[in-house]
């Protein structure tokens, strides 16, 4: 549910990613990063230029 909110934040606000792993509730933003990798299959940073509303 978390790295769904965050697709979510990435894709429709600019937010910056350090606000959106706190918003969020990760504390580090490099293993955040590292897990939204893992998860999704692209970084946030491509995530959210592939998304951006």
């Amino acid at each position: 549910m978390r790295i769904e909110k965050a697709k979510q934040l990435l894709a429709g606000t600019g937010q910056t990613l350090e606000r959106i792993t706190r918003s969020v509730g990760y504390e580090d933003v490099s293993s955040f990063r590292r897990l939204f990798k893992q998860i999704v299959g692209i970084s946030p940073s491509v995530y959210r230029q592939r998304f951006k509303a």
